[in-house]
Parts: C-alpha cells; structure tokens; sequence
C-alpha cells in the first residue's frame, strides 16, 4: 500500500497549477478593473441625473453634496467636486462650475480609468440651466 506521494508527481502538480495560476491571475486582475469601471460608469450617470433633477426642481445649486449621495470610499467629495481616482491619480472629474457640471476623464492614469474611457465615457459639461 502507497502511503505517500512520489516526488514524480509532485512535480507534475506544481507544474500543472503554475501553467493554471498563469492563465487565471490575469484573468481575475482584469475582471477587477472591468467591473470597477462599469460602477464608475454607472456612478457618473447617477450623479450626472442627480444633478440636473435637483437644479430642476430647485432652480439652484450650491453644493453637488446636495444633489449627490454617493459611496465616499470610491469617490472623494467636496462642496463642489466628485472625484474618483485610480492608484492615487485622478481619474474622473465631476465639477461644478457656474451653471455647468463638467465631467473629465483622464483614460491615462490607470487601468480602470483606460477601461472607463473604454466604455465610451468622454470629457462632456452639461448645462444645468438652460
């Protein structure tokens, strides 16, 4: 009766999850970032409403805190800017300035950031008072 493993088959184990861990780890990694920028998109366009729905309704806006209510550990917010960033790099812009809301993306600073860019997500200002 066989009481242990050969070193044989060891070998080949270690060989057959390296190859396994090889073609898996960048698979993982990469279905990260997608679903971390198909949130951002989702973010921007639950912001982007937000917005105009309360400068319709209230005829002003003085803070996108008052319009937004967003996840503050993917977003840093202030008064008036929203910003998502990607290994300490800014990423998305949200921003209001005047009657706009501007919104800037910076596909070059990080991979979910090129992913966001990816999804068709460009520089844009919308007019909140028209």
């Amino acid at each position: 009766m066989k009481q242990a493993f050969s070193i044989l088959e060891l070998i080949f184990a270690i060989a057959i999850m390296s190859i396994i861990g090889t073609i898996a780890l960048p698979k993982l990694m990469n279905t990260k970032s997608t679903a971390t920028a198909s949130t951002i998109e989702h973010d921007i366009t639950t912001i982007r409403s937000a917005v105009q729905s309360y400068c319709t309704t209230n005829n002003s806006i003085q803070k996108i805190t008052d319009a937004v209510n967003i996840n503050p550990s993917i977003w840093d917010i202030t008064d008036t800017k929203i910003t998502y960033k990607d290994h300490n790099q800014e990423c998305v812009t949200m921003e209001l300035v005047d009657d706009l809301l501007q919104i800037n993306i910076n596909p070059t600073n990080g991979k979910v950031c090129q992913k966001i860019y990816d999804l068709g997500i460009r520089n844009d200002t919308v007019e909140l008072f028209e």
